[in-house]
């Protein structure tokens, strides 16, 4: 086994006592500088992963942001376009409608007015009714003369 006569254990024992107890005691703090190095350099190398990723999720985000302000603008302007005066005006032309100067009413003998002389529907539902609700039959009613009213206007020959 060994020179001595000895066993490895004790080749081993006798090179630990060898190294003496500095040189233990020095590899051992280099073994704790070196962990904790692994440690730090760890940590630091997921932060920086995070904070990348945290960048790139940002960077998406404002595109997303960009994008969806510049189609808020379009449909802005879109809106702005349709809702120009001229071109209501010009589609009103299309569809047949023309500027009326002066307006005519229409009076209805059996229509009920507030004090002021101002319609009142809920005075014209509740007519029939005495407890003042508006029944289906009383909405009917009064639809059906308001429709009359209208049909005999129309057929007046009045521009």
């Amino acid at each position: 086994m060994t020179k001595n006569g000895g066993s490895i254990f004790t080749d081993i024992s006798s090179q630990s006592h060898s190294l003496g107890p500095m040189n233990l005691r020095r590899a051992l703090r280099w073994l704790v500088l070196v962990v904790i190095a692994g440690l730090v350099g760890w940590v630091y190398l997921s932060q920086a992963s995070r904070v990348a990723e945290t960048e790139h999720h940002i960077r998406e985000l404002r595109q997303q942001r960009d994008e969806l302000q510049r189609q808020n603008d379009q449909l802005t302007y879109d809106v702005g376009r349709l809702a120009s005066v001229e071109r209501l005006t010009r589609r009103a032309r299309e569809l047949g409608y023309v500027a009326v100067w002066q307006a005519r009413f229409v009076a209805v003998p059996s229509y009920p007015t507030l004090d002021d002389g101002t319609p009142s529907e809920t005075t014209a539902l509740s007519q029939d009714d005495p407890a003042g609700r508006a029944t289906p039959s009383a909405v009917a009613g009064w639809w059906q003369a308001v429709a009359d009213q209208f049909e005999v206007w129309t057929q007046t020959g009045e521009p």
